[in-house]
């Protein structure tokens, strides 16, 4: 049971890496196609911000990167021998 666990929490967590990766990637293609002076971001169902100029859409890009990489990070930790899940 703690093995089934341990993967159905590992592929949640990449999934949700792969959605942080392509919105960090979907934000800094939209750089250069904003019909305004800002664009709105949002997560799934959840909006983040509503006015993000665009001088500030970077920055929210590399958040999302930094997002990605500590979700694969803790999934290689939860799969791993001495992994999160596997402590008594």
């Amino acid at each position: 049971m703690k093995t089934i666990y341990r993967w159905s929490v590992f592929v949640f967590l990449i999934i949700v890496t792969i959605l942080f990766f392509s919105k960090g990637m979907d934000l800094r293609s939209s750089i250069t196609h904003i019909d305004g002076d800002a664009i709105g971001v949002h997560f799934l169902i959840f909006e983040i911000n509503d006015w993000v100029p665009k001088k500030s859409i970077p920055t929210y890009a590399n958040g999302f990167f930094i997002a990605s990489i500590i979700t694969a990070l803790v999934a290689i930790f939860v799969v791993g021998k001495k992994g999160i899940v596997n402590h008594p």
